[in-house]
């Protein structure tokens, strides 16, 4: 279908919400932050998944929600962030749709070859691709971190079920656990 021209409401709305993919797609942009805009020379980019984003338009909440994009609909103009999520009245959390005019984008998912084509493409100065490469080595960086505060995260769980382990029956309240106790009691 035809983008309309026409100034009639009605014919606009017609066109925004029967629109094909490939315009679906245009029209899911956001801006991006002031740091990447001076470091890419780019101002607008499609929004991609694992992408980091700060809603800055929230009718529902007045702090500021910050998070990555989950998922990306473009038949339904929504952007779901990991982080922006309500709860139903049966008690299941189910994350919250965001119109990506609402957003801006903070960091970007540098992994797919054509949205750093794009990003060369529009450029208003030279960005080469050294500069690219060492933007995604520093997503895994930051990949590697959160993986390490998981394995941080999974030994103190295993700290928690040794202490789980003992028991507190064999212990008298008005009696220490000491090492010299725990002695006399493995000799008797």
């Amino acid at each position: 279908m035809k983008q309309s021209k026409s100034i009639q409401p009605r014919k606009q709305r017609k066109s925004h919400f029967k629109a094909e993919y490939h315009i679906r797609n245009r029209k899911m942009t956001a801006p991006l932050s002031h740091a990447l805009r001076e470091k890419y020379g780019v101002r607008r980019l499609p929004i991609h998944r694992n992408d980091k984003v700060t809603v800055f338009k929230n009718k529902s909440l007045d702090e500021e929600i910050k998070g990555k994009v989950i998922r990306v609909l473009p038949q339904r103009y929504a952007v779901h962030i990991e982080g922006h999520s309500k709860e139903k009245a049966d008690g299941t959390i189910v994350s919250f749709p965001v119109h990506p005019s609402n957003i801006v984008i903070t960091s970007l998912n540098l992994r797919d070859k054509k949205r750093r084509a794009i990003i060369q493409r529009r450029s208003r100065k030279e960005i080469t691709d050294e500069e690219l490469a060492e933007d995604i080595f520093d997503e895994d960086e930051e990949l590697a971190e959160e993986l390490e505060d998981l394995d941080m995260l999974e030994d103190e769980d295993i700290l928690e079920e040794d202490f789980e382990d003992l028991d507190i029956d064999e212990l008298d309240e008005g009696e220490e656990e000491t090492p010299d106790t725990e002695a006399k009691e493995e000799s008797e």
